[in-house]
Formats: structure tokens, sequence, C-alpha cells
């Protein structure tokens, strides 16, 4: 009870921070935090998802009067770690609303040192499927009620998390879409799931912005994987930016010099669409 009682009176400042025309709706219900996602500034709240499943869904809030633009971060393959909640909160930093949540169930952790956060009760894993479309759907849905219906929303997705979002933005999903190393092609070095599908062969149902963000020295998803996303975006003349970070890994993130630069080029992609702001300012990528 105690616990609780902590967790909403996060909440609670969080919003004032935020300003009330972002706090959630008053159907969204608050939870405990659950394991490794028990950070003061992550505000947490159990969301309903398809066919009867449930996750959880964090908020970090950016400081000063809202409302802010907002980013949904969509997790690669291992899941809902506590790397996510850092990436949430350095780009709470640059002003942005973070929301953080499962488009399935990546497991329990096991033992201290596993980073997983769990969302037990989330959608089996489907890989960058077709069938996968709506349990992400569900995730945006879930994202906008507990972000408290942001005017602007972006989808940052990493690996498969940037495969699936492009999947979904095929659809004619209108949010912004950040591919991070994104599993584009149905494919990678270790294999996949069954059903996956070539998002580069749908391109043209794409109608969002798009931002590309990939390595050169990509071992798991090569980098021709988002030059062919690229190639098949502009020859239809739509909305695309990619950046290529030379001799850089699949794991982008974990660079730390990649992860501010990356920082930077997100908040002046959005920025130039959603008018927020002073835009970030990119490092030399050399």
């Amino acid at each position: 009870m105690i616990r609780w009682l902590w967790v909403a009176a996060v909440t609670t400042v969080l919003a004032l921070w935020g300003g009330w025309a972002c706090a959630p709706g008053s159907d969204v219900v608050p939870m405990r935090a659950p394991t490794n996602g028990t950070a003061a500034d992550v505000s947490w709240y159990s969301m309903p998802g398809p066919n009867g499943s449930e996750t959880p869904v964090g908020i970090l809030r950016a400081l000063g009067d809202g409302p802010h633009p907002a980013i949904l971060l969509v997790t690669g393959s291992e899941g809902l770690n506590s790397d996510y909640v850092v990436f949430a909160r350095e780009l709470t930093q640059r002003g942005f609303d973070v929301a953080i949540g499962c488009w399935f169930d990546g497991g329990k952790p096991v033992g201290a040192a596993d980073p997983r956060i769990p969302c037990e009760r989330a959608p089996v894993f489907k890989g960058v499927t077709d069938s996968a479309v709506p349990d992400l759907d569900a995730l945006v849905d879930d994202a906008r009620r507990a972000l408290g219906d942001p005017d602007h929303l972006a989808l940052v997705g990493f690996s498969r998390g940037g495969g699936i979002a492009m999947l979904r933005a095929t659809t004619g999903a209108p949010e912004p879409v950040v591919s991070i190393a994104g599993m584009v092609e149905g494919t990678t070095a270790w294999g996949e799931a069954p059903g996956e599908v070539d998002v580069v062969a749908r391109a043209s149902g794409i109608v969002a912005p798009v931002l590309i963000l990939h390595g050169t020295g990509d071992a798991l998803v090569g980098v021709e994987q988002a030059q062919h996303l690229e190639a098949a975006l502009r020859a239809r003349g739509a909305d695309v930016v990619a950046k290529y970070y030379d001799g850089m890994p699949h794991g982008l993130a974990q660079v730390r010099w990649v992860r501010r630069d990356m920082e930077a080029t997100i908040t002046d992609f959005l920025c130039d669409r959603f008018g927020c702001g002073v835009p970030g300012t990119a490092v030399n990528t050399r």
C-alpha cells in the first residue's frame, strides 16, 4: 500500500511538471513498478492489449510546461529492459515525453544481473509479421492514453522494433518512424521467425516521415537492409532521412557517443516536423 502511494505521488508530481493537458486519461490505472523498472522518474500503468492480454506502460516526462511532443520506444527482440529507461530519460532531457512498453512478452529476468522488465501478460512474440501489427497498434493506443493523448507522437524502434514500426507504417499509419538498426527485409544473420515479411517490398504504403539510423559494421542486420529501404522511399519521393555510422555494430545505443548523436539527430528530425522548440545539435560522426 505504501509503495502504491509512493508511485501515485511521483505520478502527480510528474503530471504537474509536464502540464495537466498531458495527464493520463481517467481510465488509465496506475500500477506498482515492475522488476527493474523502479526508477523514480518512471510512472507505470497497467494497460489492456489485444485478446485479453495486458502490458505495463512506463511514462517519463520532460520538465517544463507542456504539452510536449511524445515518443514511444519500440523494443527489439530482447524485449523491454532497463536500457530503454536510460534512452527514454535522455530523450526527456531533449524535451520529449516518452513511453516504454511491450508489444510482446520478453520473459522474466533471471538473476540480479538480468536487466529485463517483465511483461508476463503481453502478447507472445511474433516477430516482424502481419499478425504482430495489431499488437503494436494496441501498444500505440495504450501509450497515447497513458501520455494523455499528445498532439504529436513518433515511434522509435530498435532492430525488430524498427522493423515492426516500419511494417505498421506500410498500412498507412501516420506517426513518424525512426528505425534504429531496423530489420526490414524479413531476416537477420541469426535467421528469422516464421512469417516475417520484407517491409521494403511494401514501402509504397508508407506515408509517414522516416528516419533511418544504421551502422555500416552491423553483422546481425546488414546495412544493405537500411540502404534498400532508403532507396525504395526516395524512389517515390517520400519524406526520408538516413544516417549511417561508419564501422558501428548492431547495438548502436551501446556506444555512448553514437547514442548521444542519435538522440540529437532524432530531435532534429522530429522537431523539423513537429515544430517543437530548438533542435538538438548532432556531434561529429567520425
